[in-house]
């Protein structure tokens, strides 16, 4: 799916609450997510309307004044955050759509081939937090995971998406395949369930907790619909063991007892124990420590 991406005016208004410093520090975040999205040039499009030229950016100076006049920037904004700004502004595509077009009409269209949003410098009131991606590259996550759950296409293509925006994650190619029993009835339910794993496992001090301690408390802080736990019998940990591949190239078998369980689809309320998540938290010489997704399909 293309993403096209809209800079607009309105974003980088109404600075006067920020100090300079705040500023310069959301600049060079903002900057550091458009250097991200870029490295994905075939599936994101970024564009700029010339009116954010003329916006008051920074005390009473306008965007363009700060831009163009080297001495202007320079007694008002640091260097770093000067040369970010105009990577993010200068690097991007003009376009002739207006802020209101964009916001008004291209946001609500989307299907599975194109869907549109907001990258900017300051949530914009009055528009669904799902099309914003604000100088926080969580945002984007976000926003790219919200209509991977609405058009999942197909399983293959799904799993190559979720290695994008599932950076802690990895994910053993069979997911592809196992993930078939499931795929139909509750593509959002995975998404929240990983965005859960990636974003919130290690959120939390681990230091004092057993194993299925950190299961639970990793369960509550992610408001899961059932705790997250480890299967219990020994004689069946071949069923859920996966092959790695470790940092010398070599095969390593991993068990991924531990499991996340998908209680309900995404467009039904009865309950079900059979939908899984199978994973190991991960050893830092395979896969440079990240989750392994080893199964996502029905229970093994």
């Amino acid at each position: 799916m293309i993403a096209e991406l809209y800079i607009v005016a309105e974003s980088f208004e109404n600075n006067q609450c920020f100090s300079v410093v705040e500023i310069e520090k959301k600049i060079k975040s903002l900057a550091n997510d458009f250097i991200y999205i870029r490295k994905y040039k075939s599936t994101n499009k970024i564009f700029i309307h010339p009116d954010i030229y003329n916006v008051v950016f920074i005390k009473d100076i306008v965007l363009s004044d700060l831009l163009y006049n080297p001495q202007i920037a320079k007694e008002n904004i640091d260097r770093d955050a000067y040369n970010a700004l105009q990577k993010v502004i200068i690097e991007s595509k003009t376009t002739d759509i207006s802020s209101k077009e964009v916001i008004e009409v291209l946001l609500s269209e989307h299907n599975e081939n194109l869907c549109h949003g907001l990258i900017g410098f300051s949530t914009i009131p009055n528009v669904k937090e799902e099309y914003q991606i604000i100088y926080n590259l969580q945002g984007w996550f976000n926003y790219r995971r919200y209509f991977l759950g609405i058009y999942p296409q197909n399983e293959s293509f799904f799993i190559d998406e979720c290695k994008k925006y599932f950076p802690n994650l990895f994910f053993h190619e069979r997911n592809k395949t196992s993930i078939t029993a499931i795929f139909d009835d509750c593509p959002k339910k995975i998404i929240y369930h990983l965005s859960a794993l990636n974003d919130k496992f290690y959120s939390f001090d681990q230091s004092n907790m057993n194993r299925t301690e950190v299961l639970v408390k990793f369960s509550q802080i992610s408001n899961l619909y059932s705790h997250a736990s480890l299967e219990g019998n020994a004689d069946r940990k071949n069923d859920f063991t996966f092959d790695f591949n470790n940092c010398d190239n070599c095969i390593e078998m991993v068990c991924c007892e531990p499991h996340l369980k998908l209680c309900y689809s995404d467009c039904s309320d009865a309950f079900s124990n059979e939908r899984r998540i199978y994973f190991h938290e991960g050893k830092q010489h395979i896969h440079e420590g990240k989750i392994l997704i080893g199964h996502i399909g029905k229970h093994l």
